[in-house]
């Protein structure tokens, strides 16, 4: 008897699990507690992080427009930014800023339009403070890029060299440009072929101003003269800035009365770079020229002995020269009509030099005869995937068969979607298909028509050099006003990946 309640007792001793799991609870307790802990400093750590990137990300948006000259505006406004989303800046490229506190910001320029913004701080814990981690330190990168107004006209350090005989090894295009930078009076008929300098249009055949030009305006147009790092000693000039009237359309510079008569009254002015380089309209005018004022305000007829097939400087600048797109504006004025041509060139004294282009739109004037390939828009390969918006008002009057023809830059037929639009917006006619477009049967197909040209830019599209998409104009009669403009359909300022 007490053999059997010994044996029960040792096998209820052997087999008795009862207060295991407490100190199981326990260590799974401090398990979860620990795994916890770490998921909500990995959460507080993952916030955090997003919010310095987006800080990192408005940082370089905000800066990236003032490079490549104002590096102040880069400075003030990267802070500003980094500010704007709770970080309070303690320096800025190593230099302290004044109340700043412990976060850090540092850019560098990484091309003329490209800003990189590093974005610094730490991060206090909270649970993990237990394993001996007191903070965090946490970096992000961000690198914005903006794209600058599409060059129309010119790759070169001059703009409108319509003739051979006046380059004088300024401008050093390999040829003539073939065209005239060319403004037209305000009692011009916008018919001949200037868009925005017209104050009237015709249609009848005779001149009675009979309708108002709706896309006047009295700013006329603006060229870009586009200084890289590294130039000294920048040079403007002009070529027969004023009016002077030629014996015939193909004389010269092919100055000419025209309806209203009287020629032009016609205004430079040059203006420095700012931040808004998309919109060259409100530059500050430039001053501190070294030789010249920046303006040239020239009555028709005026000072032909100083002007007239004469190079005049405009604005040098000398000494070293902040980077930067600045700007010339040409317009006319008064009550008298006729079409004035010209050229402009930048010259500098160091291996780096200028380029000269038109910003959004251009008026220009060819006056010899035969097949001319024209420089219409260049296109980065930053680009690939937009669309093309090529847009010509008036073109291709000719008593014969005339043509115009969009080439990319490997000189191949580019293809275009384009239409033709009337003074009322009305499409008058349209195409699809090779963007080879037939301007005159005789007679002239386009007479005060817009035709827009739309080119849808391949994702795969790559240019690292010569990005100039062309136009070849194949005409007869030897002389053509007419007014171009080009833009890229998409964001211009962006986030780019990191380099």
């Amino acid at each position: 008897m007490k053999q059997a309640i010994l044996q029960r007792l040792v096998r209820r001793i052997e087999g008795d699990d009862r207060g295991m799991a407490l100190p199981l609870i326990a260590v799974m307790l401090v398990v979860l507690l620990g795994v916890s802990a770490f998921a909500v400093d990995l959460g507080w750590l993952y916030l955090n992080g997003a919010r310095l990137q987006r800080g990192a990300d408005s940082s370089a948006l905000a800066g990236v427009v003032f490079l490549p000259g104002d590096t102040n505006g880069v400075d003030n406004n990267t802070l500003g930014a980094a500010n704007a989303n709770g970080f309070d800046i303690g320096s800025i490229n190593g230099s302290p800023v004044a109340g700043g506190g412990p976060d850090d910001l540092d850019w560098r320029q990484l091309a003329d339009n490209k800003l990189e913004v590093t974005l610094a701080t730490q991060i206090p814990t909270f649970f993990v403070k237990l394993f001996g981690f007191d903070s965090f330190d946490i970096t992000r990168v961000a690198t914005a890029e903006y794209v600058k107004p599409v060059p129309i006209g010119s790759p070169d350090p001059c703009f409108g060299v319509g003739i051979t005989s006046i380059q004088s090894g300024d401008c050093n295009p390999a040829t003539a440009q073939r065209f005239w930078a060319a403004v037209s009076g305000p009692y011009t008929n916008k018919w001949n072929g200037d868009a925005h300098s017209t104050l009237f249009w015709d249609d009848d055949g005779t001149w009675n101003q009979e309708s108002t030009n709706t896309e006047y305006r009295s700013d006329g147009y603006y060229l870009a003269v586009d200084v890289p790092s590294g130039v000294s000693d920048l040079t403007v000039r002009v070529y027969d800035a004023g009016f002077y009237n030629r014996a015939s359309f193909d004389t010269e510079t092919g100055d000419r009365t025209q309806d209203t008569g009287g020629g032009a009254d016609t205004h430079f002015q040059m203006y420095r770079f700012d931040d808004t380089p998309l919109d060259p309209t409100n530059n500050v005018a430039i001053t501190g020229c070294s030789v010249g004022t920046g303006v040239f305000n020239i009555a028709a007829e005026a000072s032909s002995g100083t002007y007239k097939n004469n190079w005049v400087t405009l604005c040098r600048l000398s000494g070293a020269v902040a980077p930067g797109i600045y700007v010339v504006r040409v317009w006319t004025d008064g009550n008298d009509g006729g079409t004035n041509q010209f050229a402009v060139r930048a010259n500098t004294a160091s291996a780096a030099n200028a380029r000269v282009y038109g910003i959004n739109d251009i008026s220009i004037f060819t006056n010899q005869s035969g097949i001319s390939t024209l420089h219409v828009a260049e296109v980065a390969q930053v680009h690939a995937g937009k669309t093309l918006e090529l847009q010509f008002y008036d073109p291709g009057e000719d008593d014969q068969e005339a043509w115009m023809t969009v080439k990319n830059p490997g000189g191949s037929t580019a293809t275009c979607d384009w239409v033709a639009r009337n003074e009322a917006g009305t499409v008058v006619s349209s195409g699809s298909g090779a963007c080879s477009i037939k301007t005159s049967a005789p007679p002239s197909l386009f007479n005060g028509l817009w035709v827009t040209a739309q080119v849808e830019i391949p994702d795969s599209y790559t240019c690292t050099t010569n990005c100039w998409w062309k136009m070849e104009i194949d005409n007869s009669q030897p002389h053509d006003r007419t007014t171009w403009a080009a833009r890229i359909i998409g964001n211009p300022v962006r986030l780019v990946p990191n380099e």
